[in-house]
């Protein structure tokens, strides 16, 4: 149903998945029932996808054959779900010797479904029509809004139909899509400290030795760990709208025999972070560092 870009580390609709509406609408009203219950999902869609989801911000009142889920998307918006092919485009655009005998390009684009190869044509006749200086401007709008909007038109209309029969609000209406992102993945902003301020505590106070050494080398820890470690602890990267205030997080005692020379864990459905009683700040760091570090992998992703 989807493909998934190396580059931007983004998910987009597939174009050949032409027989799944409701698996798609089913996907819709999942990510807008997470939004409803205010509950952060690590979805990994590019920006455009918001843009799309909000075109337009309300359904058509009584019409089921109302276009939906098409943007104005430009190179920019290509760029950032498929950063390979945007560069290859601009520099099609920036390119200063005969774009028409040196690249031999017309209006048609090919890809491979299933070891077969599928041409397109951008216009009509395109496959007749070559592209020049004079038109590649054309031809680069057109590729982005086949392969953004016309391509996969079905499936994100079935998308667009399964969030939208959770989430329809006029409210909507005053939202930019980047907004909409926020409400869907959270917030990327750590304030660690705002953290700290909320976080209550089983089996130890927050004056305990093991937790000011904890505190000291969380907030000390470079943007790229604080994201591990959120990750580690609570399944997601990002923080609810509201900050890291709205947040429940709580830090347990695991005290067992030889439990200071493990590491520490984690229940992520509650939040929770399981913390042996470190003997220095040295250690913990060391331990949560690994631990942080090393909490995916093995061939599984």
């Amino acid at each position: 149903m989807f493909t998934y870009n190396e580059k931007s580390r983004t998910y987009w609709f597939s174009k050949t998945c032409m027989d799944n509406d409701s698996e798609f609408n089913l996907v819709g009203v999942l990510m807008g029932l997470a939004v409803y219950n205010s509950i952060i999902l690590d979805i990994r869609f590019p920006p455009c996808c918001y843009k799309k989801l909000l075109s337009p911000a309300v359904v058509p009142f009584h019409d089921p054959h109302a276009t939906v889920g098409i943007a104005p998307l430009g190179l920019k918006d290509l760029m950032e779900a498929m950063p390979d092919l945007g560069r290859g485009l601009k520099e099609l655009l920036e390119y200063e010797g005969d774009v028409e005998e040196d690249l031999c390009q017309t209006f048609q684009i090919s890809y491979t479904v299933f070891g077969e190869v599928i041409t397109h044509s951008l216009k009509p006749r395109g496959d007749r029509i070559p592209v020049t200086k004079q038109n590649r401007q054309e031809y680069v709008n057109l590729y982005v809004d086949y392969l953004l909007n016309r391509s996969i038109y079905q499936q994100f209309a079935s998308f667009y139909h399964g969030f939208h029969s959770v989430c329809a609000s006029n409210a909507l209406i005053m939202l930019r899509p980047e907004e909409v992102e926020m409400l869907v993945c959270g917030n990327p902003e750590l304030d660690m400290d705002a953290l700290r301020k909320v976080t209550v505590y089983e089996g130890y106070t927050k004056n305990d030795p093991t937790v000011r050494y904890f505190w000291d080398v969380v907030l000390s820890f470079s943007l790229d760990l604080k994201k591990k470690l959120l990750l580690f602890a609570t399944g997601s990267d990002r923080v609810p709208i509201g900050g890291m205030g709205e947040m429940e997080f709580k830090i347990i005692r695991m005290e067992v025999p030889n439990s200071t020379s493990m590491l520490p864990m984690a229940h992520t459905c509650f939040n929770q972070l399981c913390l042996p009683p470190y003997k220095s700040r040295k250690i913990l760091k060391q331990k949560l560092t690994i631990a942080i570090s090393n909490a995916e992998g093995f061939g599984i992703e």
